[in-house]
């Protein structure tokens, strides 16, 4: 006898009151236009898939948009984009064909890389691989905000443990793009199965980290949620035993204990399932045969299947069919979703497809393969290759699997699942000695398919995998013989060692390369030495590099290859620049410009050198003038949150020149939230430090420091990171007072084996003379010959274009030794008036000619330079200078026009901090903090910490009550 149930999703929630308030405090903030993320996770069976089913149909009651999206296991993998690829077709429905086109404006044939039923794929063909895959995160992110203009948009996306890595990169993308939209997305996963070594760990660590997500627990249910469950599944109230035992023997699952009524637990201690597996597996073995058959082919099938593709599976007519599936139905195991039939819970089939016998799941996935592979149209488009590859190889049919791999890869990299790719032409490198024509069949020997894996391995940005590949290609005995084959290889490997800043193999792979190819007209060669300038272009050697795209520039020009020819223009534009042939650098700019004939997505790499270009000769107005051009090329052809974030620190540095602080900040953080390329990132790391220093966030300024150094290590960071990374410390130092510290950052870099380079070394040998001028006036050992070191080299670099601003600032250093020169001080001053920035200086040069003044004994001359100081240091919010200046007038006893240079009324908080202790006042948490303020959950606890440290509090309330008392951040 069966136990009829009213299953919870038919009834009102149980319990998770909490929770419920939790999602919908996320969709408030969502819908005020702050997107919020959300990590629901809980074992399986706690009810994930029903708190989520029952807040989306509150939220949609409430008039958001509510759309769904279900990761889908194939195996070790998932569906490549399986969710995404769900909520799209979804969202196609609900707007119709031609509205969903415009809400995908500019992206619409990278979307219908996943979506090809929209028919539009065709011009998507073009471009780098690893740049369609980055217009494709965007533009799905791009969607997602144009579909929440008119209404919320709740984003459910269910399992995400079995997501592939595309998913999961897509995932990680989209959550750090959104801004400003009113999208809450919610995504459940099984905590209890994300081990160490699980793909998804990584990605919730890192999600976890940013400022918009919120982790919520689903916890089991507590006993008296099970007997108020128990009474909704039975229609009674249970016996007080029955609801000891089933809580007991569930431990509060709800799931099992659904399971457990349906058992027949409620009634009778002799029928309680001595496991899980067992309690699963009773409502089966209730069923005739006919019925268990079509559960196990569904088991195999997944968690969803096509009536249509059962029927073509199943050894049953239609009738018979119907009569299983009926039975099926009536005892809960599957339910009815939408054309076709869904297991419901996962873990019904997980156990169901433990228990298929080793012979019956090769025939079934045998069915499959067949069924899918002659009729594709039973399963969504997209899906057909991968699908088959994966029944194939589960049915040990390894020559058919290995086509349908093939296959599967290709389709992979068509739609930008570069990952997924990379996994099937794996999978097929791993079948090739079990084929009989393997090379027949992927039209290359071995060492091509491993070639063609770390291609996919580069461009999904797995840079260490592909560099495995690619040694294992060379290793191939096929390479051995052939220099053409061999010279490919070496110029892939050159180009991913360079990615990922592993200087030595890049340079191994070059000499290797030069060795095959010297003398030679080829394609080989024109891309040879194209790296070649920018490898040299990189390492500060300019002269080389010059040469180096000269020749390129000349080969490409002769093989017709205008990209790259492009780019050695544009690459010796920035060594031209760098040496001082401003000139012949603006050429080369010009000629690059001309040479991407007004192709957009050519332009954006012209604006990213360029407007660098220009910001190191100290133009710094039309430096970010060039750079925010870019970023609107970038939009245009939909790579704005990608490849634009290399433009957001070109942009960001000369505003930081120019006294822009608040705008660079906003475009240094978005950037960081968008997670660049490696060295992008230490770009932006190095800016955070360098801004976090100047306004007197000193904590935050080495903690930043020390993760630029931690992401470097093991890496060769060139020299335009290395010399400002050395000058940050330096100054970092300093501002700590530890000049000896300091002058070891700035001697141990001038010390490396490079070439001088103007830009970089001027404002590095200025903070060199600040270290040995700091030392001296504590009473230190100064050699004089760093003394002479630092006035002869910057000195040496008297005709750069920003030697006029550098050059006296290191001379005022040192002005008889200890700074001490107000003349010296107002040169600077002059000088940096004169040419337009770097802002701080003004206030620090300022701060420094009223100490000079002090020192000769005019007080009055003092005066008016601090006060000078203190109105640009309060502009600027260059906290730093203004507790200089209030500390230097409280200890000269000098009368300033204000009240304090740094605007604080009391324990020397900063402007920001004052902010963030008004939020602890109200009682806000870190998290909270840091949506409010746009910052980083950690950066709210730090700046959290130092606030307690300088009110002399151990505790949040005691701060707050501080607060309160003496009007601190009012």
């Amino acid at each position: 006898m069966v136990t009829v149930l009213a299953l919870p999703s038919d009834s009102e929630l149980v319990g998770r009151a909490d929770e419920l308030d939790q999602l919908r405090s996320s969709l408030r903030r969502a819908d005020a236009g702050s997107p919020v993320t959300v990590l629901l996770s809980g074992e399986a069976g706690v009810g994930k898939t029903r708190l989520v089913t029952e807040f989306g149909a509150q939220a949609a009651k409430a008039g958001a948009r509510v759309v769904f999206g279900q990761c889908v296991e194939l195996g070790d993998s998932g569906l490549p984009y399986g969710p995404i690829v769900g909520v799209m077709r979804e969202l196609v429905e609900q707007f119709g064909h031609e509205r969903f086109m415009e809400l995908a404006g500019p992206g619409r044939e990278v979307i219908a890389r996943l979506l090809p039923e929209l028919g539009t794929a065709a011009g998507a063909g073009g471009g780098d691989l690893a740049e369609g895959r980055g217009r494709l995160l965007e533009m799905v992110a791009v969607v997602l905000e144009r579909v929440s203009v008119d209404q919320p948009l709740v984003l459910v996306l269910e399992d995400i443990h079995w997501a592939d890595r595309s998913t999961n990169d897509l995932l990680r993308f989209v959550v750090r793009a959104l801004r400003a939209a009113r999208v809450l997305i919610v995504c459940t996963f099984r905590g209890d199965e994300v081990g160490r070594f699980h793909k998804l760990r990584p990605v919730l660590a890192e999600l976890e980290r940013l400022r918009n997500v919120q982790r919520i627990e689903l916890s089991r249910l507590t006993r008296p949620e099970v007997a108020d469950l128990l009474s909704r599944l039975l229609g009674r109230q249970p016996e007080p035993s029955v609801v000891v035992r089933i809580h007991e023997r569930s431990e509060g699952n709800p799931f099992i204990i659904e399971e457990l009524v349906s058992a027949g637990a409620d009634t009778s201690y002799d029928v309680l399932p001595d496991s899980l597996r067992d309690v699963l597996l009773v409502r089966g073995e209730q069923l005739a045969e006919p019925a268990q058959e079509v559960l196990r082919l569904l088991a195999i099938g997944g968690n969803r299947v096509e009536h249509a593709l059962l029927a073509a599976v199943a050894d049953l007519e239609a009738t018979a069919l119907d009569r299983a599936l009926r039975e099926a139905l009536s005892v809960g195991v599957i339910r009815v979703d939408g054309t076709g039939y869904a297991f419901r819970h996962a873990l019904l089939r997980e156990v169901l497809h433990e228990d298929i016998l080793p012979g019956a799941h090769t025939r079934y996935h045998a069915r499959y393969a067949e069924a899918i592979e002659g009729s594709p149209e039973l399963v969504p488009s997209g899906v057909a290759s991968i699908a088959v590859a994966h029944h194939w190889y589960n049915a040990r049919e390894h020559e058919r699997a290995f086509r349908a791999t093939l296959r599967a890869a290709d389709d992979a990299a068509r739609a930008y699942a570069h990952a997924d790719a990379q996994k099937m032409l794996e999978k097929a490198v791993e079948l090739w000695d079990r084929v009989s024509d393997p090379v027949g069949v992927s039209g290359g020997d071995r060492a091509a398919l491993l070639e063609r894996a770390a291609d996919a391995a580069r461009d999904a940005g797995e840079m260490e995998r592909s560099l495995a590949l690619i040694e294992a290609a060379r290793a191939d005995p096929s390479v051995a013989g052939d220099p053409a084959r061999l010279a490919t290889l070496m110029y892939l490997q050159a180009k991913v060692a360079g990615d990922v800043g592993r200087g030595e193999a890049v340079d191994a792979a070059l000499d290797a390369l030069e060795n095959i190819e010297s003398g030679r007209d080829s394609m080989p060669r024109a891309q040879l030495l194209t790296i070649r300038a920018v490898r040299h272009m990189l390492d500060g050697q300019h002269e080389k590099s010059v040469a180096a795209s000269i020749e390129g520039a000349a080969l490409a020009q002769a093989i017709g290859d205008r990209e790259l020819e492009f780019r050695n223009y544009h690459v010796r534009g920035s060594s031209l620049v760098h040496l001082g042939r401003v000139e012949e650098s603006l050429a080369a700019f010009e000629k690059s410009r001309r040479l991407a004939d007004g192709d957009p997505r050519t332009l954006v790499g012209y604006h990213i050198n360029y407007s660098d270009a220009l910001n190191v000769i100290g133009r710094y107005a039309e430096s970010a003038r060039v750079a925010r051009a870019g970023i609107d090329l970038a939009r245009e052809v939909g790579v704005e949150r990608s490849l634009g974030t290399m433009l957001a620190g070109n942009t960001a540095e000369p505003l930081l020149a120019l006294g822009e602080w608040d705008e660079a900040d906003r475009l240094v953080t978005r950037a960081l939230e968008l997670d660049p390329p490696a060295r992008h990132y230490w770009q932006m790391l190095i800016l955070r430090a360098w801004l976090c220093l100047w306004r007197n966030e000193l904590s935050l300024a080495s903690q930043v420091l020390k993760e630029a150094r931690a992401r470097t290590t093991g890496r060769r960071a060139e020299p335009q990171y290395s010399v400002p990374l050395a000058r940050v410390a330096a100054e970092v130092a300093l501002a700590y007072g530890d000049p000896e510290t300091a002058w070891r950052e700035v001697r141990a870099s001038l010390d490396e084996p490079r070439e001088m380079l103007a830009p970089l070394d001027l404002p590095l040998l200025a903070t060199g003379a600040a270290a040995l001028a700091a030392i001296a006036r504590r009473g230190g050992d100064v050699d004089g010959t760093d003394i002479a070191r630092v006035l002869s080299q910057a000195d040496s670099h008297r005709d750069w274009a920003t030697a006029p601003v550098w050059v006296p600032v290191a001379v005022a250093e040192l002005a008889n030794g200890v700074g001490d020169d107000p003349r010296r001080w107002q040169d600077v001053l002059d000088a940096v008036a004169a040419a337009g920035g770097p802002a701080h200086l003004t206030p620090y040069a300022a701060y420094r000619r009223a100490e000079a003044l002090l020192a000769a004994g005019d007080r009055a001359s003092a005066v008016d330079a601090l006060n000078a100081a203190a109105e640009a240091a309060a502009s600027l919010g260059a906290e730093l200078v203004c507790g200089w200046i209030d500390e230097l007038s409280r200890r000269a006893k000098l009368s300033l026009a204000g009240e304090s240079a740094s605007g604080t009324t009391d324990h020397g908080l900063t402007a920001r901090e004052r902010e963030v202790l008004r939020l602890v006042a109200a009682g806000r948490s870190n998290r909270e903090i840091g949506a409010a303020l746009y910052i980083s959950t950690k950066t709210a606890s730090v700046h959290v910490s130092n606030i307690m440290a300088k009110l002399g509090v151990s505790s949040r309330g005691e701060a707050a009550a501080v607060a309160h008392r003496r009007g601190l951040g009012a």
